[in-house]
């Protein structure tokens, strides 16, 4: 099985997904590993932009790097970038490789995983609140998303740019105090919809307070490569 990573968005993220995938697998040499190809093509325009009518359209660079990973070999790409998942169903016509979809990966997992939770706290970016993506797919799993207002969707997208220009200036104190508001009768699990937030929960030391998609998709693919070999 080759595995082929549409990255660039952003670079950090994509890092990060591969350095899971890498730290997860079982192996006990370097060719018990996946055999994964990087297109970190960072030149992909912002998809928050576009979706909210302000930015160039994604989906050309998108569709040009499908088809480079399914040339150079690639079974399955994923996409780490949540709101890049606006974008599946134009990316999957191009291509004859698998594409997983992250977060239909992370409502499947959650929905096995935590039988007795119905409610999420999404924080994501305002693309991915604007285009629903979440709500959506979580909806067909009987789940319910929960979204902040319009103005701590501000704050969260300053979190998250600030994240992609290497700044990490959000505290702890100020992350919980965040969340706090959106629990005002019991806590609900947080779901870091956006791949540079698992970078500033680690950072500020409260990863495993939330739920993240790209863990959850680095765990699927490790899953997709056993079975895989298993057939041999």
């Amino acid at each position: 099985m080759i595995l082929g990573i549409m990255g660039g968005m952003g670079p950090a993220a994509t890092c990060d997904i591969y350095n899971k995938i890498i730290q997860m697998t079982p192996a006990s040499c370097d060719q018990e590993h996946i055999h994964i190809i990087i297109d970190s093509n960072s030149q992909i325009p912002d998809r928050t932009r576009y979706i909210c009518g302000d930015g160039e359209d994604p989906r050309i660079e998108m569709i040009r790097s499908a088809i480079k990973l399914e040339m150079m070999g690639a079974d399955f790409i994923i996409i780490p970038c949540n709101t890049a998942h606006y974008f599946y169903d134009d990316i999957v016509k191009y291509t004859k490789s698998k594409v997983l979809h992250m977060i239909r990966e992370t409502a499947s997992f959650l929905k096995k995983s935590k039988p007795s939770e119905d409610n999420y706290l999404l924080l994501a970016t305002a693309g991915t609140y604007k285009a629903g993506i979440y709500k959506n797919i979580f909806r067909e799993f009987g789940l319910n998303i929960i979204e902040p207002d319009e103005d701590d969707i501000r704050i969260v997208m300053d979190w998250i740019y600030s994240v992609k220009s290497g700044k990490f200036d959000v505290t702890a104190e100020e992350f919980q105090n965040f969340v706090k508001k959106y629990m005002p009768e019991k806590e609900i699990p947080i779901i870091l919809g956006c791949t540079e937030l698992p970078l500033l929960a680690d950072k500020i030391g409260i990863r495993s307070q939330c739920i993240d998609p790209v863990t959850i998709l680095a765990k699927r693919c490790i899953e997709i490569a056993k079975e895989t070999s298993d057939k041999k």
